[in-house]
């Protein structure tokens, strides 16, 4: 097959996958892709992306397996801890209201493989609110991922931050791995949820509280803005929405405002009766600040710690793409490992948002040669002098 036709079908299934669940083809790198496609074209004896294409249309069960291949879980207990604060501060000063009759119903949507929705039912047991208070459920579009969950039996790896006073109150140690108790694990409900088909299976004014965490980032603009206006309707109209560190600014434009308990953000539909502080608008980026993500990338390279700096950078790069410092950051760890035209490449990109970027400008002098580093060098003797 011509190298225009397989980029042409390799194309037609990111798109593909983007119609059916939302996937931004970018928010992956082109070597995670590659690498799902050419495994499932092995499993189904598929000679080529063309051919694969056609069958995806014609085999519902053939996506749903490339979906379980393409989402990979990324999740742990009490991940972002600062919202369980912000969730448990909540309990604490509106949790009487929940205590007799409605209970508080939360929603954890791309719930991945259980670990947000139950450390939910912790945080809320914690706060002392009894079980029969709250309701909790959990969505996601893994049908693997949600077995996982149903069955509360996890690894190591789900206890990166978790207090050791809640594991061992919460967990039973079982064959090398942790069992959840069943008094948390019969207290969330699971269902499987596409963000593309949501709210469909949803009533409106269904839920108090809606965790969206790490979801966005992985969306088109189009489909980001939807979504949270889809949130919107089924949240009560006193209703919170908790999204990740990395998503406030998505929703600046649209019908939240900002509210803080404890010094922790969320958003509430402007206009309840949960008065926003004025302490939050400290925690919205502004044009000027930097992403938080810039920092923990910066102390990974500091670190050589390259794996963990591009998976950081395979979560971020599309949002912060036009960010001078990402930018600079991605060429550094790409220089580090020895892959010297990605490096070029952002160190290029850095120059092109920031063209007096300095430390960009040295590595292209380094890196290019004749006419072209010279010209890199003139730029830099052109710069005022100090750091």
């Amino acid at each position: 097959m011509k190298e225009d036709k397989i980029q042409l079908y390799f194309q037609k299934i990111q798109k593909l996958l983007e119609e059916k669940i939302g996937l931004l083809a970018t928010s992956l790198s082109l070597q995670n892709w590659d690498t799902c496609l050419q495994k499932r074209m092995a499993e189904t004896g598929k000679e080529n992306y063309g051919e694969y294409y056609a069958y995806l249309l014609s085999s519902l069960t053939e996506l749903q397996e490339l979906i379980e291949l393409i989402v990979i879980p990324e999740t742990w207990f009490f991940r972002e801890e600062r919202a369980f604060k912000f969730l448990a501060e909540y309990a604490k000063q509106y949790g009487n209201n929940f205590r007799h009759g409605t209970p508080l119903r939360v929603l954890s949507l791309g719930c991945s493989t259980g670990e947000e929705p139950y450390s939910i039912v912790m945080c809320l047991l914690e706060a002392e609110m009894p079980l029969g208070s709250f309701r909790v459920e959990g969505a996601d579009v893994s049908k693997n991922a949600l077995l996982i969950a149903q069955r509360g039996l996890y690894g190591p790896n789900s206890f990166r931050t978790i207090k050791p006073t809640l594991k061992d109150k919460y967990f039973t140690k079982v064959d090398g791995k942790y069992e959840l108790s069943d008094q948390v694990r019969f207290s969330v409900k699971f269902r499987k949820g596409n963000v593309v088909n949501f709210p469909s299976g949803f009533s409106e004014h269904q839920y108090d509280i809606i965790f969206c965490r790490n979801l966005l980032i992985y969306l088109s603009v189009s489909l980001q803005e939807e979504l949270l206006r889809r949130l919107e309707r089924v949240l009560v109209p006193k209703g919170v929405l908790i999204l990740g560190e990395a998503e406030y600014g998505k929703i600046n434009r649209l019908n939240f405002e900002t509210i803080s308990l404890g010094g922790v953000s969320a958003f509430c539909k402007k206009g309840a009766d949960l008065k926003p502080s004025s302490e939050i608008k400290k925690q919205i980026l502004k044009p000027h600040e930097k992403h938080p993500a810039i920092a923990r990338l910066r102390e990974l390279a500091d670190q050589g710690n390259i794996g963990s700096a591009k998976r950081e950078i395979e979560i971020y790069g599309h949002e912060l793409q036009d960010d001078a410092e990402f930018q600079f950051l991605q060429g550094v760890i790409y220089h580090a490992s020895g892959e010297h035209d990605l490096a070029l490449k952002y160190f290029q990109k850095t120059v092109s948002l920031q063209p007096k970027h300095r430390e960009a400008l040295t590595y292209l002098s380094l890196m290019t040669k004749g006419t072209l580093a010279e010209r890199y060098l003139e730029r830099i003797n052109q710069l005022p002098r100090g750091p």
